[in-house]
């Protein structure tokens, strides 16, 4: 028994180290977001990617039969629609989740303010318990999603030595957006590439360094109100991002973007 408690503690203990390792590579890869042109040609040649083949399609309206991923939080109620046909593999394991209930009552464990924040841990820190969903899965990358504001990141392990890439696992990031400045969107406007998504970027916001980055899967389509109050939450030490109160997703279940429509219209025509 006492062994068997030794190595539950040592077990925590390196998933906590494991994850503040992680999240410290990200803030180093947040820090040069302004070297977004040197990143983005990288980006585009490592992963094969045609800048000439870029889509934006994160803001058209979606189909009627499109999934819906609904988060009821305690600060209020915000949506997003997935793309199963471009992200198959990880919308079938999250889809899977949300719909066995892992998702209700876990905690959005870490803040970096107004730019991102990340939830769906079953503890309050973000470190693995005996309840965790442990499974990652190598990125799924496309010319069609980038990560925009409002869009929805696969958050797991990382997996290399120096070429480090990040899996896809069970916690989620939410990307907000850096500070458009004057001297950024210049530097935008000078990194070459396809021109659309740089104007993309500057319409919408988000944060351009992340692209090719993570498997993003997902885009806000409503309670953005929310959204940004979460991503503006005050932590409690800038080391952990740990929000200063708690927060949880309460209850996270699907639907389809018609049966939203649906019901919006039957509370219009109530009203």
């Amino acid at each position: 028994m006492a062994d068997n408690t030794q190595r539950t503690h040592r077990s925590k203990a390196f998933a906590a180290r494991r994850f503040k390792i992680f999240f410290q590579f990200s803030m180093i890869g947040l820090a040069f977001v302004m070297v977004f042109a040197v990143f983005y040609r990288c980006t585009v040649q490592k992963n094969l990617l045609d800048p000439e083949n870029v889509e934006i399609i994160q803001f058209d309206t979606p189909a009627d039969d499109a999934p819906v991923v609904v988060f009821e939080t305690t600060e209020g109620t915000y949506k997003a629609v997935l793309y199963p046909d471009i992200v198959p593999d990880y919308c079938e394991y999250f889809t899977k989740l949300v719909n066995d209930g892992y998702y209700n009552d876990t905690y959005i464990f870490a803040v970096e303010k107004d730019i991102y924040f990340i939830g769906g841990s079953k503890t309050e820190d973000g470190t693995t318990n005996d309840d965790t969903e442990t499974t990652n899965y190598e990125q799924e990358l496309s010319p069609k999603l980038w990560p925009f504001k409002g869009a929805l990141a696969a958050f797991g392990d990382e997996k290399g030595i120096f070429a480090k890439k990040t899996l896809a696992g069970s916690r989620l990031m939410f990307i907000n957006s850096v500070e458009f400045t004057d001297e950024f969107k210049e530097e935008l406007d000078n990194a070459g590439g396809n021109k659309d998504l740089v104007e993309a970027f500057k319409e919408h916001g988000g944060i351009p360094n992340f692209s090719q980055q993570y498997t993003i899967f997902g885009q806000v389509i409503d309670g953005m109100d929310v959204y940004e109050k979460i991503c503006s939450a005050e932590v409690s030490d800038e080391k952990s991002k740990r929000p200063m109160n708690d927060m949880k997703f309460e209850k996270v279940y699907m639907t389809t973007y018609g049966e939203i429509k649906e019901n919006t219209d039957s509370s219009s025509e109530e009203n």
